[in-house]
């Protein structure tokens, strides 16, 4: 059985000096409180340092150069005494239960590695749908079910590539899972959607657990890393790349990576000439397993390689008509 203090909380934290207060008070109002609260300033330029000071010992503090989102969270949890440790993003919010939920869960289901819960959006005072309601039918189906979680839900590596719920907001794992995995990849620093390599890997290597409920309020706002979506699309694919060459297990799930490669390749490849960059457009165009073969696609690529004034004539007379 787990005790109330047996997990930690890593926040990491860049330049977000106005969001920061907000997220450690979440954390804070916990009803089952966390054993410690440590927040890595990843090298903040602005007022975040300033901010993180007045709560004093409530936190544990730690500085480093800025070297990125993954670098960060692994210094944290390195940090963490528990055994167990949760996550959560600068500019996000834990519900005042989660804590409670969740071990909840986790007394019931000890052998889970890593688990993840539900989430809504919100933006000011707006809050969207939960993810979960957005959601393909069937996503669930065949899990095993408590009163407000699942487990073992099957063949998720190819259902995560279709629709994916399970953000590092939220997420909480042993600390002996996580160094079996070795944490999250530095190499993907400024990578859009980094944290999809991690979950990828934790669902080759581990057991997988979900809070249907809402435990997290995930903010939606400019300086999100996932707000481009061109760049979150590409740092997908690269990440899928990667792990189809370096995951243990991904091999068996080829087929259906390379088509959800070149099913973002082809997204990438719309937004890519609706903004008009055609080197951009011209470059994807290039790189498909398979390239399509319906008219819109050969003719958007045949328009990427006219000269610079016909194309630009052209290419706004496509857009008008859309």
């Amino acid at each position: 059985m787990l005790s109330p203090c047996s997990i930690s909380l890593v926040i990491p934290v860049y330049n977000r000096g106005h969001l920061i207060e907000e997220t450690i008070a979440s954390a804070l109002g916990q009803h089952r409180p966390f054993a410690e609260i440590v927040v890595v300033d990843d090298g903040s330029t602005d007022d975040t340092a300033a901010r993180l000071a007045g709560f004093g010992d409530r936190i544990t503090l730690l500085r480093s150069e800025n070297r990125g989102v993954q670098q960060a969270r692994n210094t944290g949890v390195a940090a963490c005494t528990s055994s167990h440790v949760a996550l959560c993003d600068s500019d996000d919010l834990l519900d005042a239960d989660f804590t409670q939920t969740m071990v909840a869960a986790m007394e019931e289901q000890p052998d889970i590695d890593i688990w993840y819960c539900n989430f809504v959006l919100f933006s000011g005072s707006a809050i969207y749908a939960d993810k979960l309601a957005s959601a393909p039918a069937g996503f669930l189906e065949g899990a095993v079910a408590g009163a407000d979680y699942c487990v073992d839900i099957p063949e998720l590596y190819k259902r995560v590539l279709h629709f994916q719920p399970f953000f590092p907001t939220g997420s909480l794992f042993s600390k002996r899972f996580y160094d079996s995995v070795a944490g999250y990849d530095k190499r993907f620093k400024g990578v859009g959607a980094e944290d999809f390599e991690f979950l990828l890997r934790a669902i080759c290597k581990g057991r997988l657990g979900y809070v249907t409920r809402p435990l997290a309020k995930v903010r939606k706002h400019e300086g999100n890393d996932s707000a481009d979506t061109l760049r979150a699309i590409n740092g997908e694919v690269r990440i899928l790349e990667h792990s189809l060459a370096h995951h243990h297990g991904a091999a068996r799930h080829r087929d259906a990576i390379r088509a959800s490669i070149d099913e973002r390749r082809r997204h990438a490849f719309d937004i890519a000439y609706a903004r008009g960059d055609f080197v951009a457009v011209r470059n994807t165009a290039n790189l498909f397993s398979e390239p399509p073969t319906d008219s819109n696609f050969r003719l958007k690529k045949a328009i990427s390689h006219f000269p610079p004034i016909v194309r630009e004539m052209v290419w706004r007379i496509s857009q008008s008509v859309r």
